[in-house]
């Protein structure tokens, strides 16, 4: 997730010895220069230092109030480089090791026998499994302190500092001055009044790096100025191919445009005026901005001015702003809070995004409560809708029943209408009950608007008596005695019940067990009578048939 937040006002401020003092605030995203300003400020070429603090703060504070910065908006500082170095140590050193090498090679260098050096050391992409590759940049100690405090006491924060060679690059790749393909080597050379740099680069990381100090200046003819450049960098330039070489001049002294037309170089050679002889701005410039200001504005002020927000892009994070200048660093910074071996910066930013995370997942809490009470709410509501649709019933039953009263009902009425309405099923369950024959029993009875008795007997008198019974208790009565048949265990024969014939004989000759009768109102059957598979009863209206013979 990301979080756009109203950053602080940044600008950058440069000390360049050509130029002077200048101030920058520079829109990123927009590629331009929202407000420019510079001061003449000396600076002591041989101590490699500011030639007088007081003046620089001065100068700065002029140009802040000129500016209309605001105070508490955020500085990034740009000095000369002093000592740069671009070396590879084993990649079996360790952070401290590689910082006490480092520390031994300062201390072999002239520029920090009177201060102390304060250093910025990082590890570069195209290190090998072998070797780090790592860049190292440092200025003097005292110098840094002093001036950082000045800024400070302006109501100003120091948020970084960086040297000429780095702000350089990065506003060259910024401006897409150079080609940084991660394919392609290529070497820059810087040239001001006292110095010829010379860089290998591959892509937009440092490979080398090779400075040769040089004596040129207006009281000596062009011809010796670029001869002596020339001669300075031809014998680096030789053992250095590339796919091109970039000249950036930074003194009035040299012509970028000139000299690459002296140097001998066996690659295309691309020049840039970053100086008196730029016939346009290294970027564009606000409209506000004096138009004859726009060429002059010098890559390190826009190196400065960008510093905070090209960090991403850069491979070379130096900040000279650091804990080697001891409290004016750590009274800048914002308290970290630890948990074992987690840690936490609580900036204004993070706690920002804190707060933001916080808010977002107490915002998720409240929506889940929501959603959840919402539902809750719902289903309440569809459940007090069907009690009022069963109440909406019960008020409509209510209502079209108003007229029944408990005085209107008689309980003998009710039989008497209900006996009515089934009094054929009664007067047959009363014959059933009252007027059965002896040695004769029931296997099936079908009441309703269709009767089926079916049975069994031992003689046929009892079956005749009791069909007699069922025609006399309702002489108006359809039923016939419909089937007759004589059971044996060898054979059943079916007998027309209407024909005469001698029933011991017939009993004698089929060695009879039983007689089977049916007695109905119907031909066919209006109930379907299955037969059990395991003892032949059959089932619906069925009465058991192990019933025993009724005495």
């Amino acid at each position: 997730m990301a979080f756009n937040f109203k950053k602080n006002i940044v600008v950058g401020i440069s000390v360049n010895p050509e130029r002077g003092l200048e101030l920058a605030q520079v829109d990123f995203d927009a590629q331009r220069v929202l407000k420019y300003g510079f001061r003449q400020l000396s600076y002591d070429v041989n101590r490699k230092q500011i030639a007088d603090l007081d003046l620089f703060k001065e100068a700065v504070s002029d140009l802040l109030f000129e500016q209309q910065i605001p105070k508490g908006s955020d500085i990034v500082l740009n000095l000369p480089s002093v000592w740069f170095k671009v070396n590879d140590y084993p990649a079996a050193l360790d952070n401290v090791q590689v910082n006490s090498a480092i520390e031994e090679e300062l201390a072999e260098s002239t520029v920090f026998e009177q201060d102390d050096p304060c250093f910025s050391a990082v590890y570069l992409p195209n290190s090998t499994i072998q070797f780090n590759k790592i860049a190292c940049t440092a200025l003097q100690k005292t110098m840094l302190i002093e001036v950082v405090m000045q800024i400070q006491e302006l109501g100003y924060n120091v948020v970084n500092i960086d040297t000429s060679v780095n702000s350089t690059l990065n506003s060259l790749i910024y401006s897409n001055h150079v080609d940084i393909d991660p394919t392609k080597n290529w070497v820059l050379l810087l040239v001001d009044t006292n110095s010829c740099k010379v860089i290998p680069m591959q892509g937009r990381n440092y490979v080398d790096y090779y400075e040769e100090r040089i004596a040129i200046g207006e009281v000596l003819g062009d011809d010796e100025n670029y001869s002596t450049v020339v001669e300075a960098v031809a014998p680096l330039l030789k053992n250095l191919p590339a796919e091109y070489l970039y000249v950036v001049s930074k003194t009035d002294v040299i012509n970028a445009e000139v000299l690459s037309g002296k140097l001998k170089y066996n690659a295309p050679i691309v020049h840039l005026n970053a100086n008196s002889y730029a016939a346009e701005p290294v970027i564009a410039v606000d409209s506000l901005i004096d138009a004859s200001l726009a060429s002059t504005i010098s890559l390190d002020v826009i190196g400065a001015a960008i510093n905070t927000s090209f960090a991403q892009y850069s491979s070379a994070k130096f900040n000279l702003f650091n804990a080697d200048l001891g409290d004016v660093y750590t009274s800048t910074q914002p308290p970290v809070f630890k948990f074992r071996s987690l840690e936490f910066v609580m900036s204004v930013e993070n706690m920002i995004v804190v707060s933001f995370i916080f808010a977002a997942i107490f915002c998720v809490i409240i929506f889940a409560l929501v959603v959840f009470i919402n539902q809750s709410i719902k289903t309440q509501e569809e459940n007090v809708a069907n009690i009022d649709q069963e109440i909406q019933k019960e008020e409509i039953f209510l209502e079209q029943n108003k007229g029944v009263s408990t005085e209107l009902f008689n309980e003998g009425d009710e039989i008497n209408i209900g006996l009515a309405q089934n009094k054929n099923v009664y007067s047959y369950y009363t014959i059933v009950g009252t007027e059965i024959p002896k040695k004769l029993w029931l296997t099936r009875l079908v009441f309703g608007e269709h009767t089926v008795i079916e049975g069994q007997a031992d003689n046929l008198e009892s079956v005749y008596g009791f069909y007699r019974n069922i025609k006399d208790y309702d002489s108006d009565s359809k039923i016939k005695l419909q089937k007759l048949g004589l059971a044996s265990s060898s054979k059943l024969t079916n007998i027309n019940a209407e024909e005469k014939f001698d029933t011991d004989s017939i009993l004698t000759s089929l060695n009879a067990d039983y007689y089977q009768f049916r007695i109905s109102d119907i031909e066919k059957d209006p109930v379907p009578v299955k037969k059990d598979e395991k003892d032949g009863t059959t089932d619906g209206s069925v009465l058991p048939s192990n019933l025993e013979p009724i005495e």
